[in-house]
C-alpha cells in the first residue's frame, strides 16, 4: 500500500495499492493512477509529501528534496521523483 501525506501534520493525501516504484540511478520514480483532483491536492503541497510503501515486515519513507511530480492528465498517472528513501521494520 502507498500513502501519501502531508509533512506538515500528516495529512493523508491519497492512498492506492495500484503503484510502481522503480529506482533510477540514485532515485526513485513512484507512479501511480490519480484523479484529476487527487493530483491537483499532490501537486499543490509538492514539496511538503511524504510517501509510504508500507509492506507486511517494512515500511519505506521516500520523499523529493526538489518537489519533483509530474501529472499526466491523459494517462490520469502522477509521477513523483524522491530523492531519499529510509527503511523501517514494523
Amino acid at each position: 500500500m502507498l500513502l501519501i501525506r502531508h509533512s506538515i501534520g500528516s495529512r493523508l493525501f491519497y492512498q492506492t495499492e495500484e503503484y510502481e516504484i522503480h529506482p533510477e540511478q540514485d532515485k526513485w520514480v513512484i507512479s501511480l493512477k490519480i484523479s484529476d483532483e487527487g493530483a491537483k491536492e499532490v501537486i499543490k503541497f509538492k514539496e511538503e509529501l511524504n510517501l509510504f510503501d508500507v509492506e507486511e515486515n517494512q515500511k519505506t519513507w521516500y520523499y523529493s528534496s526538489d518537489g519533483n511530480v509530474e501529472f499526466s492528465m491523459e494517462e490520469s498517472t502522477i509521477t513523483i521523483t524522491a530523492d531519499h528513501k529510509t527503511i523501517y521494520p514494523v
